[in-house]
């Protein structure tokens, strides 16, 4: 039968093998129309910086990426640019009282080399969002393409930094209170302060291998979706294995980092609540893919708010 089996398909092959010069390929085509996907975030706080991003969806003619000759400082520089990412659009934020104007910066570091971002910030420091403020963001293409925007800020989050402790040992326990809002989300991050001079690669390099010292403290970081009315958390180290232990002889000076935002209904739904829908395709997924709109009209994507508040505490083995 095994046999049988075999012997049809190799017949079908050559069937199929024999007439193929008599086939022609035919371009795939499609009806679609690009859109705009934008995300952009209004933020009530001064280390998070407001932005905006832009890119559009492709047709089915359109490669991914192109070659672009730009001419800085007298300085010529070629280089692969994704098509998604529109960088010459008009973006424009406003609270209904004055107008902000974002653009693309391009950075020039210490060698000459340009470092061509593809996000809109604003280049002032006049712009100081409130809480309850009405934000509209309004985005144009010189191809025509164009999306508007809504977001109200949300209340600023407070921790009560006077009911945290002065300091913080690794396996002690520790209650987070903060005001409780009546209905906005929050999100609560802690983790310690050298672990952000470090990427995950050299977490499991120098914690595996015993190399260099460790920077990166397992079971520290860790997050918590924070209800309307929800006032108060108890955070504790989460369980490690032995091999992980730190060794208190190498124990460099470091800090606990508390971090409280409050977001608007748009970004909510945006990352929490439709975030892990399989069929939800988000900016960060695929760059210029379809899928909802939070915030947006006439393209899809986000325009959200938030709001930020910190504590700092030593961290002690």
């Amino acid at each position: 039968m095994r046999l049988f089996i075999t012997g049809v398909i190799c017949l079908n092959l050559s069937a199929c093998l024999s007439i193929s010069p008599e086939l022609e390929w035919e371009d795939v085509t499609s009806n679609h129309e690009p859109v705009l996907n934008v995300l952009g975030l209004i933020s009530a706080d001064s280390i998070v910086t407001s932005f905006v991003r832009v890119h559009r969806s492709l047709r089915m003619d359109e490669a991914e990426d192109t070659l672009v000759r730009d001419t800085i400082g007298g300085n010529i520089f070629i280089y692969y640019s994704s098509r998604y990412v529109v960088r010459d659009a008009n973006v424009i934020a406003s609270n209904g009282i004055n107008d902000y104007m974002f653009e693309i910066p391009q950075f020039i570091i210490e060698n000459d080399d340009t470092i061509f971002s593809d996000m809109y910030l604003y280049n002032g420091n006049d712009l100081n969002p409130q809480p309850g403020e009405t934000w509209t963001l309004s985005v144009t293409t010189p191809g025509g393409l164009s999306v508007t925007g809504e977001t109200t800020v949300p209340p600023l989050p407070q921790l009560y930094d006077e009911q945290l402790p002065d300091s913080f040992y690794l396996n002690q326990t520790m209650d987070i209170v903060w005001q409780p809002l009546t209905d906005n989300y929050q999100v609560i991050n802690v983790g310690n302060l050298l672990s952000y001079f470090y990427d995950e690669y050299d977490y499991y390099y120098y914690d595996y291998y015993g190399g260099g010292k460790r920077n990166y403290k397992c079971g520290i970081w860790q997050s918590q979706i924070i209800s309307p009315e929800e006032e108060s958390w108890t955070y504790h180290r989460e369980f490690c294995e032995e091999e992980y232990e730190e060794d208190s002889t190498e124990w460099d000076e470091d800090w606990l980092i508390i971090g409280l935002m409050s977001m608007d209904q748009n970004y909510y739904d945006y990352f929490i609540k439709y975030g892990q829908d399989p069929e939800f395709t988000s900016l960060f997924l695929g760059e210029g893919s379809s899928g909802r709109n939070f915030g947006i009209e006439g393209g899809i994507g986000l325009f959200g708010s938030i709001g930020m508040d910190r504590a700092y505490i030593p961290l002690l083995p």
